[in-house]
């Protein structure tokens, strides 16, 4: 059996790589190949979630009016988010534990709550912060979501 010296592979397959090159697109592909989704199918069950740790009160907030039976005008002044003169927040249900900005009352997921209104090109500093909706005076006990 016969064997090539080692630097005359090396140069074959340069020149081969020279003279014939692999479009890097291809390459990539076949490294990498196409992205997977990845959704999560199940929730993780109430335990494995982190209790909700009690964050230092804003320095300033209150309620200016109610504007309807579901939203609120709220005068919102903390150094870390910002002033709100006229925020307004509507009712909803609490989507994670936390604490109420009024009354430092503990807030379960599920609770009647009200939270700063955010869209896709508006996102409050303070969008994660609530309001049980019972500390509000003015407020009906029996409130209705939509």
């Amino acid at each position: 059996m016969m064997t090539r010296p080692v630097e005359e592979d090396i140069v074959r397959r340069a020149l081969v790589g020279v003279l014939m090159p692999t479009p890097l697109e291809s390459v990539k592909k076949a490294q990498y190949g196409p992205k997977k989704k990845f959704r999560m199918t199940k929730r993780p069950p109430p335990e494995a979630l982190e209790p909700a740790t009690a964050e230092p009160p804003p320095a300033h907030i209150s309620i200016l009016e109610q504007l309807s039976s579901k939203t609120l005008s709220v005068c919102w002044s903390d150094p870390r988010s910002g002033h709100y003169a006229d925020q307004v927040w509507r009712i909803g249900l609490a989507r994670m534990d936390s604490f109420c900005v009024l009354t430092g009352m503990p807030i379960r997921r599920g609770d009647p709550v009200f939270r700063p209104r955010a869209c896709e090109s508006y996102f409050p500093a303070n969008r994660d912060r609530m309001i049980l909706a019972s500390a509000v005076p003015s407020c009906p006990s029996g409130i209705v979501l939509d």
